[in-house]
């Protein structure tokens, strides 16, 4: 994956788009973050557990709340960082 790929996921899943919609259904679903990979990779997104996780913890760094007003890539993010 490259920055660009991270970064359009983001972009996908942080606004008020399909993926979101569909991404926010599906996270009480995932049970691993296999699951989160797996779901992304059907659509379209080549993104690694260690890149999602990498993604979470540079975040948490950064921000008091991971994910804060991200949508369902913040929710995302959350999910890799409590797993």
């Amino acid at each position: 994956m490259s920055d660009a790929d991270l970064q359009r996921l983001k972009a996908d899943a942080s606004g008020n788009t399909g993926l979101a919609e569909v991404l926010m259904e599906a996270l009480p679903g995932f049970a691993a973050p296999e699951d989160a990979v797996n779901f992304l990779e059907t659509r379209g997104f080549h993104i690694s557990t260690r890149e999602l996780t990498a993604a979470a913890a540079e975040e948490a760094r950064q921000d008091t709340r991971i994910g804060k007003d991200e949508g369902a890539y913040g929710a995302l993010l959350r999910f890799m960082s409590e797993r």
